[in-house]
């Protein structure tokens, strides 16, 4: 009985991996996620709490110390945050919360074995991971605000009043941050930056 169990669970997986599709949805969330559900609503959605770490994790354990007003997520604010790897439901990879609510969420095509849960997964707008930069700017225009940022291997390209920025590797569309819509003052003190 078990293992017809084991089995039914395996033959299962990667039909539900097959047939999902996620919207990635500018300034809302991604798929069922959304900006300002609390902590539980998001162990609820994705079935474990991640690992929580505080805004000093993020400083050293992601930016490296690097200086965090040239980096969006700390230029809008968290608390902390929930880092997901190996999930295999939603290509999420951050989550950052402010007042216990969602203010934050970051998705992501990397790993490689994240091809699975991403191949099927757009923007509302229609842009699919991995596509050129070129359709990027098609689809959502020229950006507000476009970085390089050389120590990440990454090239931003900000969309404020869409509530998203597409982060481009090698001129291929790899990752996304969603937020809400932002202060104009925090746009552009974030924007002097560079």
């Amino acid at each position: 009985m078990r293992l017809l169990s084991l089995l039914i669970i395996f033959i299962s997986v990667p039909f539900f991996l097959k047939s999902q599709h996620v919207v990635i949805e500018e300034g809302i969330g991604v798929g069922p996620l959304k900006l300002g559900q609390s902590f539980e609503e998001v162990v609820s959605i994705l079935g474990f709490g991640g690992d929580l770490k505080t805004y000093d994790d993020y400083l050293a354990e992601e930016l490296f110390n690097e200086d965090p007003e040239i980096a969006l997520e700390c230029a809008i604010g968290f608390e902390y945050y929930v880092k997901y790897e190996h999930l295999l439901t939603l290509p999420v990879s951050y989550v950052f919360f402010k007042d216990n609510e969602i203010n934050q969420i970051k998705v992501s095509s990397f790993p490689q074995y994240y091809f699975a849960i991403t191949k099927d997964t757009q923007t509302k707008k229609g842009l699919n991971f991995w596509v050129e930069d070129k359709q990027v700017v098609d689809i959502y225009g020229t950006p507000d605000l476009k970085v390089n940022y050389e120590s990440f291997i990454l090239d931003a390209y900000f969309y404020f009043d869409d509530g998203i920025t597409l982060n481009l590797r090698e001129n291929n569309y790899r990752s996304a941050h969603i937020y809400p819509g932002l202060d104009p003052i925090v746009i552009e003190r974030f924007s002097e930056k560079f």
